[in-house]
């Protein structure tokens, strides 16, 4: 790399310092500027967490519907090597009120004290988190969102012997800038996706609710028999259709394949019902603080109906496994 840049500036390597001139020195600093200098190795002087272990440690801990994690590449300040790694979490059990969770850590160590003076939190601050479709007040982004960043570092640069805050670096706020923003990305999709499938969930509930009721009361005027409003739906959704209906203290989970292959597909229920009569019984069952959790191992052809019936009073989840999510629709009519 020094010979390019040598070679580059138009200077030998053999020269002299005080031997440069003004513009050879002009040179050498344009040349070095042009050169792609490799990252420091990082395995022989940092210790990164690693993505997974950031994923895993997150979610054991606060149970997010979102986790995602990033490790920027290496890089250099004042001759010391640093990388920046971060994450960002959002929805399960984090607050939905107020500020979003910050955790700041600088070779490993959690900083607790000092937040407001930490270039992490600057650089925080600094980002349009309404972009990422994340609320924002104050330059703080808000609702149930946690964000984790770690400046690992042979020579971390704090603002004071107590070691609680990042210094101001430019080096080291691009590389957690280019980080959030990158997971800022990561995660508008992943709320897209869910706000396209809620309203796709929206949809299939009032397709399933409200066209047999339209049916009915058709059918009560024009004094005809009820027709089966069944291949209405499949030309409409051409999923594998999940309902859970619960009538006259009887709860009924019905799966229709409209789709044209076979579904193999396990059906998970969690609710306070146990469903001891349940037709089919369930291949599992377990119990967790008054929370039955009942599996159901199908395969359902093109166009055929698995159903299954107990005793209970509703609610609870219910969860379709085994079948791609663009391919499958959940509708819980009780809601």
């Amino acid at each position: 790399s020094a010979q390019e840049m040598c070679e580059r500036a138009g200077l030998k390597g053999t020269l002299k310092v005080r031997g440069l001139s003004a513009d050879d020195i002009k040179k050498l600093l344009a040349a070095m500027q042009d050169v792609a200098v490799p990252a420091p190795p990082t395995t022989q002087c940092l210790s990164p967490i690693g993505e997974e272990l950031i994923r895993r440690g997150l979610e054991k801990e606060f149970q997010m519907d979102f986790v995602a994690a990033r490790t920027r590449p290496s890089s250099v300040f004042s001759g010391h090597s640093f990388m920046v790694e971060a994450a960002i979490g959002y929805g399960g059990r984090l607050p939905a009120e107020g500020n979003a969770i910050l955790l700041r850590f600088a070779n490993r160590v959690p900083l607790m004290y000092q937040q407001g003076a930490c270039a992490i939190t600057e650089c925080v601050t600094g980002i349009n988190w309404k972009l990422y479709n994340i609320s924002q007040a104050g330059g703080f982004p808000t609702g149930p969102v946690l964000i984790l960043v770690h400046v690992a570092s042979t020579n971390v640069p704090f603002t004071s012997e107590s070691k609680d805050a990042v210094a101001g670096i430019p080096e080291i706020e691009k590389e957690i800038t280019l980080a959030l923003q990158d997971l800022g990305r990561e995660l508008k999709n992943f709320v897209s996706r869910r706000d396209k499938s809620k309203l796709a969930e929206d949809r299939a509930r009032a397709v399933c609710a409200i066209i047999p009721e339209i049916a009915e009361k058709v059918s009560e005027i024009v004094e005809k028999p009820l027709v089966d409003t069944s291949p209405i739906e499949g030309k409409l959704m051409r999923k594998l259709i999940a309902k859970k209906a619960t009538r006259d203290g009887r709860v009924t989970i019905e799966l229709n394949n409209y789709t044209t292959q076979d579904a193999e597909v396990s059906v998970y229920e969690i609710s306070p019902d146990n469903a001891a009569d349940a037709v089919p019984m369930a291949d599992f069952v377990s119990d967790m603080d008054g929370q039955f959790t009942k599996v159901w191992k199908a395969t359902i052809p093109p166009r055929e109906v698995w159903r299954v019936s107990y005793t209970g009073k509703g609610g609870g989840l219910l969860d379709i496994r085994g079948i791609e999510d663009a391919k499958k629709m959940v509708v819980d009519l009780d809601v």
